[in-house]
């Protein structure tokens, strides 16, 4: 048993270090992080109920030889639910956290709580059906979640800072939305091509893609750091602090000049 852990485990632990160590100028409280990742397998419970509730409710099931029955049932009760059960955790929690102050949060905290619940669900599978499905899902299943978080939580990021509220509701809405499509696709995939050399090669092929998505979206985001460059920042906020003396300065030696 100890060792199933181990195996459910690691690859959330892996991915973890990856994404923290792609945090090159002010990386998150550990703290903060753990919550995250604990509300996101904890989100796991009203999604399972969500989306065994609407099969019920549909009939549908993943072995379904319809394939637009499988692709509907991918997207709408796995993809949705599931993704909306993450997104519920990181825009309203994680979201409004202080320590939410650059772009590369938005990736950080949507992977924590993608990696929360797809290990609580590692170790049901693993512990159901032994070490080689948790091997299956540390190289697929698993960077898969991230790759949805990474997608949600490149455009969380973004619209944190966004220049308007309402700029920041699409992209927050647009994140959701391929994190959706994203997970729907990849299980879609699984329900349509199970056990066939096909399914292998489209989801190595995903893997790929994963991979290189990570290291695209984390060195951009990490870039628009406002820690970057530090001494910058500071001589900055210095020279709006020295403009704003001025300011007052002059104002009370010109009384005639409107406030």
């Amino acid at each position: 048993m100890l060792g199933l852990l181990v195996i459910a485990v690691a690859p959330a632990i892996a991915l973890f270090l990856f994404f923290y160590i792609r945090d090159r100028y002010r990386r998150e409280p550990v703290g903060v992080m753990l919550v995250t990742f604990a509300l996101g397998a904890a989100s796991l419970l009203p999604a399972g109920i969500t989306s065994l509730s609407l099969q019920k409710l549909t009939g549908w099931n993943s072995s379904t030889p319809n394939l637009l029955h499988a692709f509907l049932g991918a997207m709408i009760i796995v993809g949705l639910v599931e993704e909306g059960a993450k997104f519920i955790v990181v825009r309203f929690y994680s979201y409004h956290r202080p320590e939410f102050d650059e772009p590369y949060d938005g990736i950080m905290y949507s992977v924590m709580a993608a990696l929360g619940f797809a290990t609580l669900e590692n170790v049901i599978y693993i512990v159901a059906n032994g070490a080689g499905t948790g091997f299956m899902r540390a190289l697929l299943a698993v960077p898969s979640h991230a790759f949805d978080g990474v997608l949600m939580g490149y455009f969380l990021g973004e619209a944190k800072f966004a220049r308007s509220d309402r700029h920041g509701n699409w992209l927050s809405a647009l994140g959701f939305g391929l994190a959706v499509v994203a997970h729907g696709l990849y299980d879609f995939i699984v329900f349509a091509l199970d056990k066939r050399p096909l399914m292998v090669l489209s989801l190595l092929t995903m893997g790929v893609l994963f991979w290189v998505i990570f290291f695209k979206a984390t060195r951009k985001l990490s870039e628009q750091s406002p820690y970057k460059h530090p001494q910058l920042a500071s001589l900055h906020r210095g020279a709006g602090a020295d403009d704003q003396t001025a300011d007052q300065a002059t104002d009370s030696e010109d009384p005639k000049r409107p406030n």
